[in-house]
């Protein structure tokens, strides 16, 4: 489970600081999701209060095995609650830092989607994060850093994640997944450095909805006039994965542009689908696919507001089909 794939620059910060006893009072963790930065801050949470001798983790000493059973006394792991993290819960992070450890050297607090606390809540945060106790340590998670107070960035060590090469992602597929190096090289470009990406590459179900949806994402290109607005039944159906449509979409339209541009299939994400790409870019001009691309994006910045969901995906489609 705590075998590391990549992230050697993270890890060097984390010995570092270590090593030097420089812990900082608070870290923030910014990249994309999906590449594993939840997994580094257990990891750095056990490395900080191993009580082993030798090399930090150790895996054995009751911190580490209570940190990955996830009952460790003064290890807290904050999520949001219904896509929030409200100002309640950070009133009850306040309460926990004041009281000192049971029996680690740090008490860490480590706060998942950090860029997710509301305005009360990172105004309470700021506070409690401007004078913490010694003792005291926040890991922050964040794939939007712009979301969070500069006044909370700027109190913050910065670690940032970046996407890792195929390589890395190749042996965590075999290594971690069991499968062949063939298909894991393949899924590996798809997953294009991201482990979450990869995961779910692994995952039947999600294969086919990935086909499906590209299969739906063609049948709009092609499709002239009002009929596309019959493709609805699809978006309807799976509405609780807008988003990972949304995504889908967007990378898929991306290769199109890309493979129009270049005519370079080492560019291509979807690789799988390279066949289809190379037909389908045929159809539709640069201009076209950069409008396309950025009208997906502006119905992308709209989906967690309060619109009318229906109208808004077949204005989505009526303009896809040639309506830009």
């Amino acid at each position: 489970m705590y075998r590391i794939y990549g992230h050697e620059t993270v890890l060097n910060i984390f010995k570092n600081v270590i090593s030097q006893n420089k812990i900082s009072n608070a870290y923030l963790f910014v990249g994309e999701e999906g590449l594993g930065k939840r997994f580094m801050a257990e990891y750095f949470a056990m490395m900080i209060n191993c009580k082993g001798e030798t090399a930090k983790p150790c895996f054995k000493c009751s911190s580490c095995l209570k940190v990955m059973d996830k009952n460790h006394p003064d290890v807290f792991f904050i999520k949001p609650e219904e896509n929030s993290i409200k100002v309640d819960t950070i009133r009850y992070i306040t309460n926990e830092i004041n009281i000192r450890p049971y029996e680690a050297n740090k008490k860490i607090f480590i706060i998942d989607q950090a860029d997710k606390m509301t305005a009360a809540a990172q105004n309470a945060f700021l506070k409690t994060l401007e004078e913490p106790p010694l003792y005291g340590l926040f890991i922050l998670i964040a794939s939007q850093q712009q979301e969070l107070l500069p006044t909370i960035v700027s109190r913050c060590n910065i670690v940032r994640f970046n996407k890792e090469n195929r390589n890395t992602i190749k042996n965590y597929l075999m290594f971690e997944h069991d499968i062949s190096e063939k298909e894991a090289e393949v899924l590996a470009h798809i997953a294009d450095g991201n482990f979450a990406q990869a995961n779910k590459l692994t995952n039947n179900e999600y294969l086919n909805f990935r086909r499906e949806t590209i299969q739906e994402i063609e049948k709009i290109l092609t499709i002239k006039g009002f009929e596309v607005i019959e493709e609805f039944e699809f978006f309807d159906k799976n509405k609780d994965n807008i988003e990972e449509i949304l995504k889908i979409l967007l990378s898929y339209m991306r290769d199109l542009l890309v493979f129009k541009a270049t005519k370079d299939a080492s560019f291509i994400k979807n690789i799988d689908f390279l066949n289809r790409i190379q037909e389908m870019e045929s159809r539709l001009t640069i201009n076209k696919l950069n409008n396309i691309i950025n009208r997906i994006e502006q119905f992308n910045s709209q989906i967690n507001s309060n619109i009318n969901y229906q109208l808004a995906v077949e204005n989505l489609f009526l303009d896809m089909a040639g309506g830009l």
